[in-house]
């Protein structure tokens, strides 16, 4: 995930930092053709370089606790020590290049010292989160953006005086204006980027850089890199794969780039140089190999950045116009809705209450690659029908959908997407060195800022509404025991207060699938007793995660099948109650990084069951997000952001002749309290794994591990092994 680009001062060269799942390094590239001319591996990297002179570097070194100077030519790397636990992320030199500055994400100040001599630099507190850094153009003033405060402070170094302004939500890049009066900020969960007034020090205003065209509109541009040049200002939007060029207080053109662009540099023949930190798209990876060392095919590892080079003229006059159409129709929805009275999915229809069922991390070959008469590979297969009968059972008799796509790579942005049908820009770029092993803090579902999107999440959105809503472990962290107060300093989301159920375990892989399902059928009957079933549940049925080969834990094989039965369980209670008539349930994982599939590395499971389902096999592109589309217009909510406003609902899995016929489970026929043995392949390792918290165990190792465990990999195959 290249997360930064800069240029050289003799306009040759750029470097660009590389801080993502793989080990971290700085770049150079020929800005003329853009070659590689160097790779120099570094312990840690984040954000944008600065270029010191002609042959040095300077790069935010994360979890070195450092800033990296490096020389370009020789690969020498010097340590600037900022501070134990810092965690830089972003790095700005004095005019005159005597003196730099961090910005310590895990410590919330910032770092300012004499280059030469940074140990014996001064720390300046300035909020949670700090994104980025840039001095004054005379060198005496710093200025520091918090994401968590949604501050900037203006740092008077001489006196350390420190003015707090106020700025628009979780600000995550700064740009001085060229004469040094203006300092502009990208606030990325607001889509705008605000002007301060640097002689009042205060903000002015703003320009809104959200796509607004019809039916587009929306949070959801998440601007996170700026440029200024001329009084024209440049701001990559990564959740738009655009750069949107800002004249005069308003969006004059929008330039499409790769996905997740996320850097921005400029020639002197004003040549765009853009970081885009996804790369250009995704891929298949049936060679899923977890045996390797580099993990090959693991959606994180396999994702490759990418650098585009934007001449002037694609940009300038009347060209530019056919960008900003090209940007716009790339996000405009190409479908149009049907008649109300050719579908069910509707806010005044029948289906008046939808169950979503979360669960965690697989491919749609690992689990279903096994069904005939859809697109799969059975050879990928590792949990097939015989440990998960139900939801092949479902998808043969509710539909097939074998173009169901998660729009997250992992669990962190997966929840996000989940749960408000986007990942915001702390997110996106945080996660990476998180599942790297480079950052122990995970805090992308913690319900406080900076990770909260614009608009929240689901809960929040039925609470807008004012419907009625049950949350069962989703977002809900409980320790210790079933009916135990929630852990408010691991994460709590204020939404769900009184709208949760206290003895449904969240995250926990000692508790058993098939409890929780017993926990959220217990007041399901009480429901149904009452008639008074909430419009919105929520269910979190997580342990086909897997505990690994962890000895005394279950193995990977009876996680799946308990939690498939699960799943069984809870359809048939549906269906065999008042409420079948009237409900959909939606059934989906938050990612799929834990395994083959030959589509591509986010193509996952997704099921409906419901008596409007249509059956059959459905080749529709599905996502996540469309499928909270389909919730949102089902429950009558608006749209969170512009990624379910724009997604196709599910029109075609639904039909509108029911069939009330109820469902019945099917108990798996492995054993689902087989345990892990101490000799088992990979226990000594499992053991050492932390599963307190979601996503803190290293991905290839887990997937490994199960690998070996359901002895059924299909990279075998195509390794040649």
């Amino acid at each position: 995930m290249p997360q930064g680009v800069a240029m050289s001062p003799d306009g040759t060269v750029l470097a660009v930092v590389e801080g993502g799942f793989n080990p971290p390094a700085l770049r150079i590239l020929g800005a003329n053709n853009l070659v590689v001319r160097a790779t120099i591996p570094l312990k840690g990297a984040f954000g944008k370089p600065v270029w010191v002179d002609e042959r040095h570097v300077l790069v935010a070194g994360a979890n070195t606790d450092a800033l990296l100077e490096v020389d370009v030519q020789s690969g020498a790397v010097d340590v600037l020590p900022a501070g134990k636990g810092t965690w830089p992320t972003a790095v700005a030199l004095s005019p005159d290049g005597k003196a730099a500055a961090s910005a310590n994400d895990m410590t919330g100040d910032v770092t300012v010292g004499a280059l030469t001599q940074f140990g014996g630099a001064k720390t300046f507190a300035v909020g949670a989160h700090p994104s980025d850094v840039v001095f004054s153009r005379d060198g005496k003033v710093l200025y520091a953006a918090s994401r968590g405060a949604s501050t900037v402070s203006a740092i008077e170094l001489a006196s350390g005086a420190v003015t707090t302004i106020r700025v628009g939500l979780h600000p995550s890049a700064l740009a001085l204006s060229e004469d040094g009066t203006k300092l502009y900020v990208a606030e990325s969960d607001d889509d705008s980027v605000g002007t301060i007034d640097l002689v009042r020090k205060v903000r002015t205003g703003s320009v809104d850089v959200g796509l607004h065209d019809g039916r587009l509109s929306g949070a959801g541009a998440s601007p996170n890199a700026l440029f200024e040049r001329h009084g024209v200002v440049f701001a990559t939007l990564g959740a738009e794969n655009a750069i949107a060029v800002i004249h005069d207080g308003r969006v004059m053109e929008r330039i499409p780039t790769g996905w997740y662009p996320d850097g921005i540099a400029i020639g002197s023949d004003d040549t765009l140089y853009v970081s885009d930190g996804k790369g250009e798209s995704d891929r298949p990876n049936p060679q899923f190999n977890p045996f390797t060392k580099h993990r090959e095919g693991y959606v994180a590892a396999s994702q490759d950045g990418s650098v585009r080079s934007i001449p002037l003229g694609v940009y300038a006059a009347g060209n530019a116009r056919n960008e900003t159409a090209q940007v716009l129709a790339n996000a405009m929805p190409t479908w149009t809705p049907p008649p109300a009275s050719e579908t069910v999915i509707r806010p005044d229809g029948p289906i008046r209450h939808v169950i979503y069922v979360i669960k965690e991390n697989r491919t749609y070959d690992q689990v279903l690659g096994d069904l005939t008469r859809a697109d799969g590979d059975p050879s990928l297969v590792w949990f097939g029908r015989q440990y998960t009968p139900n939801q092949h059972a479902i998808a043969e008799r509710f539909g097939i959908l074998d173009r169901a796509f998660t729009n997250s790579q992992v669990s962190a942005d997966g929840h996000n997407w989940t749960d408000a049908a986007f990942a915001n820009d702390y997110v996106e770029r945080f996660w990476p060195p998180n599942y790297g092993g480079r950052r122990k803090l995970y805090d992308f579902q913690s319900g406080k800022s900076p990770d909260v999107p614009h608009n929240g999440y689901l809960w929040d959105d039925a609470r807008r509404a004012g419907i009625t809503y049950r949350d069962y472990g989703e977002d809900v962290d409980v320790t210790g025991s079933p009916g135990a107060s929630p852990n408010f300093q691991q994460g709590f989301m204020p939404g769900l207060e009184g709208h949760y159920d206290p003895a449904f375990m969240g995250w926990d892989l000692k508790t058993s699938d098939h409890t929780r399902f017993q926990e959220w059928n217990r007041e399901f009957r009480q429901f149904v007793a009452h008639d008074d079933l909430p419009r919105l549940e929520i269910v979190y049925f997580p342990n086909d995660h897997t505990a690994a080969t962890r000895p005394g834990y279950l193995t990977p094989r009876a996680y799946a099948a308990q939690n498939d039965w699960a799943v069984g369980e809870l359809v048939d209670a549906v269906s065999h109650s008042k409420y079948w008539g009237s409900t959909a349930i939606f059934v989906l994982e938050d990612d799929s990084q834990n395994g083959p599939d030959h589509v591509s590395d986010q193509r996952s499971t997704m099921y409906v069951a419901s008596p409007y389902a249509a059956g059959g096999v459905h080749h529709e592109h599905v996502t996540i997000a469309g499928v909270v589309h389909t919730i949102e217009i089902l429950c009558g909510l608006g749209p969170m952001s512009i990624y379910d406003q724009t997604s196709l609902p599910l029109y075609a899995a639904f039909t509108t002749h029911p069939d009330l016929r109820p469902f019945d489970a099917v108990v798996p026929s492995v054993d689902m309290s087989a345990v892990n043995k101490p000799t088992d392949y990979g226990a000594k390792l499992s053991a050492t794994f932390d599963f307190t918290h979601l996503g803190q165990v290293k991905p290839g190792d887990l997937n490994d591990i199960e690998a070996h465990d359901v002895g059924n990999v299909a990279s075998l195959r195509y390794a040649g092994r």
